[in-house]
């Protein structure tokens, strides 16, 4: 089953707020077979789409598909002729080779992945301080949708105004009372000293969240804020060298991962380095859209190391997919596609009106 030929395709799919995100798909033929494998590399622009499937063709072509490991190893040792992280190109050929092996093999990923240990992943709704700032009823109006909609859980990108992310979360606990739960408190690696980091973290906890996020880029602040606080403290852990240095420094008590980082072959690897070292876990970010999310829904449903809510929330957050059928968001749960491979049917006429570019 070797590769024959990978395009490179660049869609646009606009946020409910606005803004609007770039992901760059990859569709991968093999000899032998007229299955597609379908991959993506979440939130990402290439500035050169052409120049990004040339340089895949000439590395991939005739490399056996069925050797999924062997391939994201020689994914992550590369640097690749485009504006997106390697790391972001890595993963989307690792869902394209999981969607397609799926598919041959007529079982859903997770079962590639050693089968469910839980039906359905508990997930949130993101809300960045910015959008506080900017206009406080507005931002309110994103947690009253997601309540309309009947889910309840939200994570907070705090704004660096602790005195304001207070007022507004009191006001949605006001209006909304335990219709709506917070996830965590984002602190986006945001401080420098662990004090400061302390007390913006105090005066947020009695919102009772799940957990802080990464209140600093520094690990060994972390540690020092890690130690002082009562609940868990997550990290954005993309390499098994990072994962080393967080338990080692006690940076965190909870590792952050994301298929982002390499695909499911490399975070299930960083997931078993977590659970050696005792460390809670979840599947992180909110940028996927349905090819990404099925992933992401695959890997934390068939993860026992996943234990604490998780953030993927695409089909809450965007408005549109290239997907004929998009993965079912029910209060607050995702669940997974049963279909073979990634379970996600591209709808060829959506495709069309969202990309920018094809190669």
């Amino acid at each position: 089953m070797k590769i024959q030929q990978i395009e490179v395709i660049q869609i646009e799919t606009p946020r409910f707020y606005g803004f609007v995100s770039g992901h760059v798909l990859v569709k991968i033929h093999v000899e032998g077979t007229q299955e597609i494998g379908w991959g993506e590399a979440s939130d990402s622009r290439s500035d050169d789409v052409p120049a990004l499937a040339k340089s895949l063709n000439e590395q991939l072509v005739g490399q056996d598909a069925r050797q999924i490991h062997q391939i994201n190893e020689l994914m992550r040792s590369r640097s690749w002729p485009s504006s997106i992280s390697d790391m972001h190109v890595a993963s989307a050929i690792d869902l394209g080779l999981y969607d397609l092996n799926g598919k041959v093999q007529g079982v859903p990923v997770y079962q590639m992945l050693g089968g469910k240990v839980r039906d359905r992943l508990y997930c949130c709704y993101p809300i960045f301080g910015w959008q506080v700032r900017d206009d406080f009823e507005q931002a309110a109006s994103y947690l009253q949708r997601l309540v309309d909609l009947g889910h309840h859980l939200f994570r907070f990108y705090v704004s660096g105004d602790a005195e304001l992310d207070d007022r507004f979360l009191n006001e949605m606990k006001s209006r909304h009372g335990d219709a709506l739960k917070v996830k965590s408190i984002d602190f986006s690696g945001r401080f420098k000293d662990w004090q400061e980091a302390l007390r913006y973290g105090e005066a947020l906890r009695h919102h009772d969240p799940f957990h802080f996020e990464q209140p600093s880029r520094d690990m060994r602040v972390s540690a020092q804020f890690t130690q002082r606080v009562d609940l868990p403290v997550t990290w954005h852990i993309h390499s098994l060298q990072q994962a080393y240095d967080a338990a080692d420094l006690a940076a965190c008590t909870a590792f952050n991962v994301a298929c982002v980082a390499g695909g499911p072959t490399h975070i299930q690897r960083i997931l078993a380095v977590g659970e050696a070292a005792g460390m809670k876990c979840l599947i992180g970010t909110d940028q996927e859209s349905t090819l990404g999310v099925s992933a992401q829904v695959a890997v934390g449903i068939s993860s026992v190391q996943v234990n604490l809510p998780c953030d993927p929330m695409g089909p809450v957050l965007y408005t549109t997919s290239p997907a004929k059928q998009r993965v079912r968001a029910e209060g607050s749960y995702l669940y997974p596609f049963e279909a073979p491979g990634l379970g996600v049917e591209i709808d060829a006429a959506k495709l069309a009106d969202m990309t920018v570019v094809s190669a």
